[in-house]
């Protein structure tokens, strides 16, 4: 199924309309559109906001081959100890969604991350509301 096809499909079992949809996302209704009839693509920050809307992990929304079951916080848990990027609204210049995280602890508030800024280690904890999404990176050996 195309993202389109998806975002259709979600819109129509929440029972939204593409202009009070397209209101919600921060975006013009023929954007919607044409990310509908598969013109055009969210960029990931409106996926992102499309996800949380639809209740769902923006990999269900783009990749109908992944399903997550999260329970009580389990999926969250099994990031601890992984390496990461993080696509964060944080104003920290030391961290984009490109820098490489160690994952330390996780909880429904915060994630406490470790990465490396020039030959420092910085240890943070991020506020979850301020996370857009994580990816696991490749393991270097």
């Amino acid at each position: 199924m195309t993202l389109g096809k998806k975002i259709i499909e979600l819109r129509k079992k929440n029972n939204l309309t593409q202009e009070a949809l397209s209101e919600k996302i921060g975006i013009s209704r023929q954007t919607l559109a044409n990310w509908e009839s598969d013109i055009t693509s969210p960029n990931l920050r409106e996926a992102s906001k499309l996800a949380k809307i639809f209740d769902t992990s923006l990999d269900n929304l783009v990749d109908h081959k992944i399903d997550i079951e999260c329970k009580k916080g389990s999926c969250l848990n099994k990031l601890i100890g992984k390496t990461c990027t993080i696509d964060a609204d944080t104003d920290d210049y030391r961290l984009n969604f490109d820098t490489p995280c160690k994952i330390l602890d996780i909880d429904s508030d915060f994630i406490k991350i470790e990465f490396k800024y020039k030959k420092e280690f910085i240890i943070k904890m991020l506020d979850m509301k301020l996370i857009e999404s994580i990816k696991t990176t490749k393991e270097v050996s």
